[in-house]
């Protein structure tokens, strides 16, 4: 359970005013890319919307403030859990697990990587080669039946899944909107 304050995620203080509480909240999502479409973690954005919500709502700010001036056990949430889990993405995003081969513009190397979940704007890729933001790539998938798929690297990032491999993930947003692309990538 999370023990910070909804003030100390939105990074405020107590007494702040509502104009600074939603430029905060916008800083936080875009600016320091907090949020999943940016390449921010789902659950943080989760908590940072449900932080917002609460210091947004004068009633429930109120009710907020008094639970913590009493010392109440950790604050729940007011917010319905259907109004809390919906998805604040462009687009509806599904978890997939199927392997690709790409082509970064500025070579014609083709390289593997994999598709950890899909939207009809972009996917995200898994691979051992690394991406620049802004690049170009083709996304070929393994069913040769499906046309190529053009691309932009709209965000990178790194991990180690283990001490000796690097792994690369990036967010590619597609050159136009494919409302088929489950069914060319799956």
């Amino acid at each position: 359970m999370n023990k910070r304050s909804y003030y100390d995620i939105i990074q405020v203080a107590s007494d702040a005013s509502q104009e600074v509480i939603s430029s905060a909240y916008r800083t936080i999502m875009t600016r320091l890319k907090k949020h999943p479409d940016l390449g921010g973690d789902t659950e943080e954005a989760v908590l940072i919307n449900e932080a917002y919500e609460t210091l947004s709502d004068p009633k429930l700010r109120a009710e907020y403030d008094r639970s913590l001036e009493n010392s109440a056990p950790a604050f729940s949430s007011v917010i319905k859990n259907e109004q809390r889990n919906i998805e604040r993405r462009r687009a509806t995003r599904r978890d997939v697990n199927a392997v690709v081969s790409f082509c970064l513009g500025h070579d014609q190397n083709w390289h593997s990587a994999r598709v950890k979940d899909l939207s009809v704007l972009g996917v995200r890729l898994q691979s051992h080669q690394s991406f620049e933001v802004g690049q170009h790539l083709i996304i070929v998938p393994s069913n040769l039946a499906s046309a190529a798929i053009h691309g932009t690297v709209k965000w990178k990032r790194m991990f180690h899944p283990s001490t000796f491999e690097r792994v690369y993930e990036a967010g590619i947003e597609f050159s136009d909107q494919i409302s088929d692309i489950e069914d060319r990538i799956s």
